[in-house]
C-alpha cells in the first residue's frame, strides 16, 4: 500500500483551498487514489476544517458548505477503499495527548495531531504549523513542513 501520510488540519485544508503547499497535498491524495499511499487524519481535523472553511467563506465568499461536503465525499471514498484512516478521539488518545501537552508545552489540539499520527502508524506528518512540525519531529515523526 505504500507510505502512510498523516495530515493535520492545515495540510488537509490545502487540498480544498489553494494555498502554498497545496501541490504537495494534492500529490499525496493522487497517490492515495492510485493505491500507492494512504492518508490518515483525526476526526478532530474534520471539525477544525469546517472552522477554517467558514473563515474563508466570510473573507472571500467561498462556499464553505460545498467545500466541506466535497472533502467528506473524498475522505469517505478513500476510507471505503482503505486508503484513508480516520483516527477517533478516544480517552486513550486524549491521555496520551495530555502527556505531550505537558512535555512540549503545546495546545491539546496540536498534541492530539501527533498522538493520532502515531496511533495511525503514519510514516510522514504533513503540517503548515511550524511549532507542530517541531513537536512531531521531536516525537520521531518524519515531518514535511508546508509553509503558509
Amino acid at each position: 500500500m505504500g507510505e502512510r501520510y498523516y495530515l493535520d488540519t492545515s495540510a488537509l485544508v490545502k487540498r480544498y483551498v489553494k494555498e502554498p503547499g497545496s501541490e504537495v497535498v494534492d500529490e499525496v491524495f493522487m497517490r492515495a487514489h492510485a493505491g500507492e499511499a494512504s492518508i490518515a487524519l483525526s476526526y478532530w481535523n474534520i471539525g477544525e476544517a469546517a472552522v477554517v472553511f467558514d473563515k474563508y467563506e466570510r473573507r472571500t465568499g467561498l462556499d464553505a458548505t460545498a467545500i466541506f461536503h466535497t472533502m467528506l465525499r473524498e475522505l469517505r471514498m478513500l476510507a471505503r477503499a482503505r486508503y484513508a484512516i480516520l483516527v477517533g478521539v478516544t480517552p486513550r488518545i486524549l491521555r496520551e495527548s495530555i502527556i505531550l501537552v505537558l512535555k512540549h508545552h503545546v495546545y491539546i489540539a496540536d498534541a492530539l495531531q501527533v498522538t493520532s499520527a502515531k496511533r495511525a502508524k503514519a510514516r510522514k506528518f504533513l503540517t503548515g504549523d511550524e511549532e507542530l512540525a517541531r513537536v512531531a519531529r521531536a516525537e520521531g515523526l518524519e515531518t514535511i513542513y508546508l509553509p503558509t
